[in-house]
């Protein structure tokens, strides 16, 4: 491998782990619902089938019942439906009220692919998240990559449906 190769190939992974001595942010849910809400306009908070499973069980309505008031398949993948505002179906009173089952989508924001992609990626993050503060908890690198995995394994289970 050419030097020049080694080199951009460690750049890549440098600027990939740029955060791997932790990033400060702590969720300020139920106070904060920009993630959420639709302010932004139109958007989709994907899902798997035991995704919705555990949803409908924790609503307690059958798992058919659940899907077809709160559902919808978006070519081959499927999304929680919004309110005519483009908030989030389950956004209630600004707090979330599956919280304890969100799909995996909610549970690893901010920790995407796109905000991790630089520091300042992250910084125009901070913009729109007021979790993500100096004065925040410092989570992980460690930690920081696993929801980052998991959530591109979510993407890529969506991406991969029939």
């Amino acid at each position: 491998m050419s030097d020049a190769r080694e080199k951009a190939l460690q750049t890549l992974k440098d600027k990939r782990r740029w955060y791997e001595r932790g990033l400060a942010f702590r969720c300020k849910h139920p106070a904060c619902d920009r993630c959420c809400s639709g302010a932004k306009g139109p958007g989709y908070v994907w899902l798997n089938v035991d995704e919705m499973r555990a949803i409908a069980a924790h609503m307690g309505q059958p798992f058919e019942l659940f899907t077809r008031h709160f559902v919808r398949q978006i070519d081959h993948a499927y999304s929680l439906i919004e309110k005519r505002n483009h908030d989030c179906i389950f956004l209630e009173g600004g707090a979330c009220s599956i919280y304890e089952v969100r799909p995996t989508q909610c549970r690893t924001y901010p920790f995407w692919p796109e905000p991790l992609k630089s520091p300042e990626s992250w910084q125009a993050e901070a913009r729109e998240c007021p979790g993500i503060e100096d004065t925040a908890p410092v989570v992980p690198g460690a930690e920081v990559e696993l929801q980052r995995t998991l959530d591109e394994a979510a993407r890529a289970e969506y991406d991969n449906w029939p």
